[in-house]
């Protein structure tokens, strides 16, 4: 390996880990959200409920790109100003609440009823069979859609290019736009976006074969 090809590849990893680090806070901001928002939709608490499906609507109806620029342009003419960082992670959350809301609702939903019910006739509260119940299974259900939209908000961190958020995309145009080396270094950032995006899969069927249910459909 020649100097010059060690710093540019020191200086794409330096992007990537940027990018782990708007699309980690990104991926749990929206997970969180998600998780919450979804349980008021399954409890179909009144006027909530209508306004979380509002909110869902809204971002997974709108394009990734419009609602970064209107986070980082729009929001200062309402007093509010955002750095380049704050913007991506915020975005990412944001928008990935949206599916996950619908994500963790569908979960929850895809619980036995039979299996709340009998909880219920034990002596458990509404609240508590939720917690204990539906919660653990409907989260087991909504592993593999919530790790798809996991590795498709990771994906779409490229799109923070467009407030001058330094990740790897943001980097790779850079180093392009110098060396010409169109190829070697938007090569390196596609392995880069498929080696980080295949690791958060593996690691999501590791989760689903260590919270699998014997007997009810384990991974394998």
């Amino acid at each position: 390996m020649t100097p010059s090809f060690l710093n540019e590849l020191l200086v794409l990893l330096d992007g990537l880990g940027r990018t782990l680090l708007i699309s980690g806070i990104g991926i749990a901001l929206g997970m969180a959200l998600g998780m919450a928002m979804g349980a008021a939709r399954h409890a179909r608490i009144p006027v909530l409920s209508q306004l979380i499906a509002c909110y869902a609507n809204l971002f997974r109806c709108t394009p990734l790109l419009v609602q970064v620029v209107m986070l980082y342009f729009a929001l200062p003419d309402l007093g509010i100003k955002l750095t380049p960082f704050e913007t991506s992670w915020l975005a990412l959350g944001l928008w990935g609440a949206a599916y996950h809301t619908e994500i963790f609702r569908a979960g929850f939903g895809s619980v036995n009823p039979d299996e709340v019910l009998a909880a219920r006739a034990l002596g458990m509260s509404a609240p508590r069979s939720f917690l204990d119940i539906t919660v653990p299974l409907g989260t087991r259900a909504a592993i593999p859609a919530a790790t798809t939209m996991a590795i498709t908000q990771f994906r779409s961190s490229s799109f923070m290019i467009a407030v001058g958020y330094q990740e790897l995309t943001y980097v790779a145009n850079r180093m392009v736009a110098d060396t010409f080396k169109v190829f070697q270094v938007f090569g390196i950032a596609a392995l880069a976006y498929l080696i980080v995006s295949n690791v958060i899969a593996m690691a999501s069927r590791r989760l689903e074969k260590t919270v699998a249910v014997p007997g009810l459909g384990a991974v394998k």
